[in-house]
């Protein structure tokens, strides 16, 4: 391993992971780690001569640099002036609606003209449906949209609830 050398099309492969991640995830920490690796990918195609140790120092600053500010951007919240703490949160979950079908909740909010929505597990979910007021039992009958977020609705008369 005495002459191993990080080469320009490792750093695309780290990209391109980096970069599958972020969206599978969904989360903006790892697009720092391909941002940091297609500029060190960069440097190395202009000069492919440029040492490992300050390939890894320049990856490591950008990457690092870039996490402390996404922390500090997407923790800074409410305009309060207080950062907020992560580990006081409740980790949120990604609402797989398709669970969602044949449960029964309770409206909060009336559905008018055919539409409402609910606030479930920290998500806003659109529903349509037949007109109803706040508090009304519903069950979930389906799910539409292209990407599925409106959530089909009907009365229900049972008492088991989401």
């Amino acid at each position: 391993m005495a002459g191993f050398m990080l080469e320009q099309w490792h750093w695309w492969t780290i990209t391109l992971l980096a970069c599958t991640f972020a969206f599978y995830f969904a989360n903006s920490k790892p697009a720092w780690v391909a941002i940091s690796s297609t500029v060190v990918g960069g440097i190395l195609w202009f000069n492919p001569e440029f040492p490992m140790m300050y390939q890894l120092g320049v990856f490591f600053a950008i990457a690092s640099v870039g996490f402390v500010l996404t922390t500090l951007i997407l923790d800074f919240r409410k305009g309060d002036g207080d950062a907020v703490e992560v580990a006081d949160e409740a980790p949120k979950r990604i609402l797989r609606v398709d669970r969602l079908i044949g449960h029964v909740i309770t409206l909060d909010t009336p559905i008018v003209n055919g539409s409402g929505v609910i606030e479930m597990q920290g998500a806003t979910l659109r529903l349509r449906g037949a007109d109803c007021d706040a508090g009304v039992k519903v069950r979930v009958t389906g799910i539409d949209g292209i990407d599925r977020e409106l959530i089909l609705v009907e009365p229900a008369e049972s008492v088991a609830e989401y």
